[in-house]
């Protein structure tokens, strides 16, 4: 439901899964991919990266999102029924200034639980304005798909955030 939804397609001639990649106004900016045999992204440095699936996200008119640094992340959370939006790391100015113009209310980070991961939940919180920022800390060393769908939502429980979810809907 999730790969039809977001159009997510499979390329056999490099064995990667092919991301369509849109702006906040429906435009399609950039394709990324993904190995399947190992973890590596392929993103097109010269374009100044949008935010992924922002776009759906303002289209549904949601108010509260998931962030997380990679596409993989945001659409597992998708498939817990979770609004989530990928900054393909920890965003960059330009991110950050169509986060501050999109009206979304609150964001709740699930950032790796790594340095990198860290250092990006400061840099979130010092360039997002008039919104509020939850923060899911993850385990060291994991990411959103490290975990099962009954650990993340134990996370959110046990950090006091599970309450968030029912606000987003």
């Amino acid at each position: 439901e999730v790969i039809d939804k977001f159009q997510i397609k499979y390329d056999p001639s490099c064995k990667c899964i092919i991301f369509p990649v849109y702006d906040e106004h429906n435009k399609l900016v950039m394709l990324t991919k993904r190995s399947v045999e190992s973890k590596q992204f392929y993103i097109d440095k010269n374009i100044q990266k949008p935010v992924y699936l922002l776009n759906n996200a303002l289209n549904n008119n949601y108010k509260t999102l998931f962030v997380c640094e990679s596409q993989i992340n945001a659409l597992t959370l998708y498939t817990y029924n979770l609004p989530a939006i990928a900054l393909f790391g920890t965003g960059s100015s330009h991110q950050y200034d169509v986060l501050n113009k999109s009206g979304i209310k609150q964001f709740i980070l699930c950032f790796d639980g790594d340095e990198a991961g860290e250092k990006g939940i400061k840099k979130f919180q010092n360039n997002i304005k008039g919104s509020f920022i939850n923060i899911l800390h993850l385990p060291p060393g994991k990411d959103v798909n490290d975990l099962t769908k009954e650990e993340f939502f134990k996370l959110l429980n046990d950090q006091g955030l599970k309450y968030l979810v029912f606000f987003l809907f």
